[in-house]
């Protein structure tokens, strides 16, 4: 135990359904210690015996981007067996559950297949080309509108932005850098959300809206107090501020991923972000 430090990525040998665990903090009597099977746990120094985890048994994703120790309550923890106890009990089959689809996917999917239509990589351009900037814009809420995504008061934000003719250039050929531009992802939704600030819309789900639609096998769409309940759910870091920022965004990112795999390994395989983000919103419900 005198080996046992902040940071030690340890085991319960009697416990061993508790997982891999982070010490979060040590006193000459007791350790807390965080377990992905079980949450928060403190633990008698005079009892418990931990093994050290080293090598490649000391690894684990969530332990990684584990939130800070302060905000960790192991009444919230949603270890993923617990969430996916939940999804069932909704939907019991899972993400083929008819009603699943219905609630969840079948606007974005509608949304997404008409993005594919009118804004395309090559109808994009040439409409760009043409200048037809106002068609662009008209398009782009068309397509937000089929989906049940934004609310009322943020599509109204974003349809009177788009309103306005000296904001249309601006926001289409943004948008088609966001979608189709040569720079990497981090470069193009900097740009995109720079863009959203000077047109004063710039907020999490303005911003994430039509990337998600777009490519929502890579993207996710950022609602501001669901993913944060979300986040606490699952103890996952996002350094969540107020102001769309890239670091916060590809944290999530990272959370939907580090989700997505461990739904393959326990035999529910998601079609996309689509699924995956349906799965932790429900998850973070109180």
């Amino acid at each position: 135990m005198s080996t046992i430090t902040q940071g030690s990525r340890v085991f319960h040998p009697n416990q061993k359904e508790w997982g891999l665990g982070k010490v979060l903090s040590t006193t000459p009597d007791n350790i807390d210690v965080f377990f992905v099977g079980t949450g928060l746990k403190r633990l008698s120094r005079s009892f418990a015996k931990l093994e050290i985890a080293e090598g490649a048994a000391s690894k684990h994703r969530l332990l990684d981007n584990l939130i800070e120790a302060s905000l960790i309550s192991s009444d919230d923890y949603v270890t993923l067996p617990m969430a996916i106890d939940r999804f069932l009990a909704s939907y019991p089959d899972g993400l083929e559950d008819k009603r699943f689809i219905k609630e969840t996917r079948d606007a974005c999917l509608r949304g997404h297949q008409a993005c594919i239509q009118l804004l395309g990589q090559e109808e994009l351009s040439g409409l760009i080309a043409a200048g037809k900037f106002q068609d662009v814009c008209d398009r782009a809420r068309h397509v937000e509108s089929m989906t049940n995504l934004l609310t009322k008061s943020e599509r109204k934000a974003l349809h009177d932005a788009l309103d306005q003719p000296q904001s249309q250039k601006l926001f289409s050929v943004s948008l088609a850098e966001l979608f189709y531009g040569a720079g990497d992802e981090e470069a193009r939704f900097k740009h995109f959300i720079r863009t959203l600030g000077i047109l004063q819309i710039n907020k999490w789900p303005i911003a994430t809206v039509f990337s998600f639609i777009r490519f929502p096998q890579l993207n996710a769409f950022v609602k501001t107090t669901v993913i944060q309940n979300s986040a606490k759910a699952f103890c996952w870091r996002i350094n969540y501020k107020p102001e769309t920022n890239w670091k916060t965004y590809a944290l999530i990112l990272r959370l939907y991923n580090y989700v997505r795999t461990n739904l393959v390994e326990e035999g529910m395989v998601s079609r996309d972000l689509i699924d995956v983000q349906s799965f932790i919103w429900f998850a973070g419900q109180k």
